[in-house]
């Protein structure tokens, strides 16, 4: 009876004191006491910054030194790394900008070519370093986009630091090997390209490819290789009743035996005279040519251009101009 009694009073006398500190303006004087920090010190940078609560007594709350967390300046050594830092920055894009501005003085030197946008120079730096003629080389690429082809005739190349001038010289389409052949002026169709070798043709001219360029390399060594697509050996000659009755059942097995772009050799003697005769005239690269030379797909789109010349390119640096007939320019090619 008596515990509850107690335990009631002392609620009662809770809620009053709470009562009296919220009526005399407990809770607003609290937080002024808290929002006022006393700021210590003399105002100048070699006093020390502290502060402490207004009510707290200094002898049992010394002041707290707040100088490094209010002080957000740069040390001299970082000052100094961070300067180091920016002009390394500027130099840097300097230095681009001097190059940017060159690069683009060589682009535009002299008057601009209409073909600067249709034709430019592959930017394969490994062909242009080596160092023996036949396997040097500059590769000229027509863009996919064009809609008409675009006759290279009168064109070269330039050297900026040599003064080397290389005209373009024409080439023979087809080439027809151990003739005299008709040559014409290299003409790129939308997507074409052209292999400018510095040094000699291992055929002794220059060519466009066609269906039939792999069997040129069965005989002759070409240190950049020829495409090997020529048309199948069974597909020139299909198994018919007739073609049995003509060659023989064993020119098939023959026929079957023979890879893409290869002049039959070591023949076996059981061959009827007519298959020999067949194998002989159709399956050399004169033989592709006569044969195929009519179908609109025999045309490539690939000329092999031989200089007949040493080393002409630089294996350092330098920068390359494609140049029109009329002397304006096509492209550049800085490496």
């Amino acid at each position: 009876m008596i515990r509850p009694i107690i335990i009631a009073l002392f609620a009662f006398t809770l809620v009053a004191l709470i009562g009296l500190w919220v009526v005399s303006g407990g809770p607003r004087r609290t937080f002024e006491r808290i929002s006022n920090i006393e700021i210590l010190g003399s105002g100048t940078p070699e006093d020390e910054v502290s502060f402490r609560l207004p009510w707290q007594p200094v002898e049992l709350f010394p002041t707290l030194d707040i100088t490094n967390a209010l002080n957000v300046s740069v040390s001299v050594g970082e000052e100094g790394g961070l300067l180091g830092a920016q002009n390394e920055l500027d130099a840097l894009e300097a230095e681009y900008e001097r190059l940017n501005r060159e690069a683009s003085q060589l682009r535009t030197f002299g008057a601009p070519s209409p073909s600067a946008d249709a034709v430019s120079i592959a930017q394969d730096t490994l062909g242009i370093r080596e160092s023996t003629p036949e396997r040097e080389y500059v590769e000229i690429v027509a863009g996919y986009q064009n809609d008409a082809p675009i006759s290279l005739a009168g064109w070269y190349l330039e050297s900026a630091l040599s003064r080397t001038r290389i005209p373009i010289p024409p080439a023979a389409a087809p080439f027809i090997a151990g003739a005299t052949n008709t040559l014409v002026p290299v003409t790129l169709e939308p997507g074409g390209r052209v292999v400018l070798v510095s040094g000699s043709s291992p055929v002794g001219i220059s060519f466009r490819e066609n269906a039939c360029t792999g069997y040129l390399e069965q005989f002759q060594s070409f240190e950049l290789s020829l495409p090997h697509e020529c048309p199948s050996p069974r597909a020139i000659l299909p198994l018919t009743e007739e073609n049995l009755r003509l060659y023989g059942d064993s020119c098939f097995d023959t026929l079957s035996s023979l890879a893409p772009c290869e002049f039959p050799q070591n023949l076996p003697d059981t061959l009827w005279p007519s298959c020999r005769a067949f194998l002989a005239d159709t399956f050399s690269y004169n033989g592709c040519v006569a044969r195929e030379r009519s179908r609109p797909s025999f045309n490539g789109t690939t000329w092999r251009i031989y200089l007949g010349a040493g080393e002409l390119w630089r294996n350092s640096h330098d920068a390359i101009r494609l140049l029109d007939a009329q002397g304006r320019t096509v492209d550049v090619f800085v490496y």
